[in-house]
């Protein structure tokens, strides 16, 4: 383990209490974005706030545009929006579509619900046709949604990883293909985005949200969203608020002068105190390095994937290729040991216990050995205490 990542633990008060296992639930809040956020709501009540600061915090939104910008490789902070969620922003994408009766779109059967039922409400509403690829032990080959595609396919969605299996998209490759055949591209990546190395340039993707109180480890009800300079002037506007024109300060109430950067999503304002947060740690995320972050994940869930193998009567659910492992695995135990939230709570670990026998484990930078092995080992020994064979 790199000391860059062993130095970042002491970060998180968290960890003192738990192996904190969970991020694919709800990310841990490092105390420097909690202070970062305290020191901005302390200020308001104290000092309360007047015009100049309400404006000063519309230049600081900006400068965390482009901070996302570099963390996506995106072309300008003037492609970043600002939401409440990535349910939320996809909608911008969805509805924002050109779409007719009689069009398609590309789905998968594993793909998050926040994404799946967007299609369905529109096609209960315009009547288009829903096309779903089928999942092969939670795995969804790109051919798989190419062969679904034709010439009145309007566009196709992928999480970049897939919230039930753990599985990484090649997102480059479907990225390509679409590009090629004129097909718009979107995808969400609440479950990868500060975890897996995005680049959206790179991989042409034309539209991505996330929410940000996962793996960016900020609050609930602020996310962003990438719209592609080729794809922006082609999506309707479907909401308007104040915000949305190009001078949202001293705007007229009749000059529906439309802003031309992807704020023309943003009906109105900011979560000021969570952007406060993200921030700080957009910071971190640039000084530690994308590909180093991925890389020190990926390791940490071979290890995961080793202890697991050596017990009897754990595995994990799903095995993946390398090139579509994540920062998510699934751990298989045995039914009869009972096992639930509150009670792995009880002995100092995060997971999500998905089922009477499975366990999603979501491993982020902060993590380490340690985690994995607390993990395992009370595993271990409860398959003993409760009956097991563990030679």
């Amino acid at each position: 383990m790199s000391d860059k990542f062993r130095r970042e633990r002491r970060h998180y008060p968290v960890l003192e209490r738990y192996a904190y296992l969970d991020n694919a639930t709800t990310g841990a809040i490092p105390q420097y974005a909690c202070d970062a956020i305290c020191t901005y709501l302390q200020e308001r009540t104290r000092l309360g706030m007047d015009i100049d600061y309400y404006h000063d915090q519309w230049d600081f939104a900006d400068t965390v545009r482009d901070q996302i910008a570099e963390l996506l490789g995106a072309e300008s902070g003037k492609t970043i929006a600002f939401g409440q969620n990535a349910s939320t922003l996809f909608n911008i994408f969805c509805n924002g579509l050109d779409l007719h009766k009689g069009d398609n779109v590309v789905i998968y059967e594993t793909a998050f619900p926040a994404m799946t039922y967007q299609w369905l409400n529109l096609k209960e509403r315009l009547g288009i046709e829903v096309r779903v690829a089928h999942a092969e032990n939670g795995q969804i080959p790109c051919e798989s949604l190419f062969s679904l595609a034709d010439e009145h396919t309007k566009a196709m969605t992928a999480c970049f990883v897939d919230a039930g299996t753990g599985y990484r998209h090649d997102l480059k490759a479907i990225g390509s293909w679409c590009r090629a055949h004129n097909i718009p591209f979107g995808v969400d990546a609440t479950q990868a985005c500060g975890a897996m190395k995005l680049d959206v340039q790179d991989m042409q993707v034309d539209f991505l949200a996330t929410s940000v109180y996962k793996w960016l480890q900020g609050l609930q009800g602020l996310g962003f969203a990438y719209i592609s300079p080729k794809l922006m002037p082609r999506l309707k506007q479907y909401e308007m608020g104040w915000a949305n024109v190009s001078d949202r300060i001293n705007g007229k109430p009749f000059d529906l002068i439309m802003s031309d950067t992807a704020c023309r999503f943003e009906n109105g304002g900011l979560p000021a105190a969570a952007l406060y947060g993200l921030s700080e740690v957009l910071h971190t995320y640039q000084r530690l390095g994308g590909d180093d972050i991925q890389a020190h994940i990926l390791e940490l869930e071979d290890y995961l994937e080793k202890r697991v193998e050596a017990v009897p009567e754990l595995s994990m659910v799903y095995s993946h290729q390398p090139e579509h492992r994540s920062n998510l695995a699934f751990i298989s135990f045995p039914e009869r040991l009972g096992l639930s939230e509150p009670v792995i709570k009880q002995a100092g670990i995060r997971a999500r216990v998905q089922r009477k026998d499975r366990m999603r484990v979501g491993i982020h930078y902060f993590n380490d050995n340690s985690d994995i092995d607390r993990l395992v080992d009370y595993l271990q020994q409860h398959i003993e205490e409760t009956g097991g064979n563990a030679e």
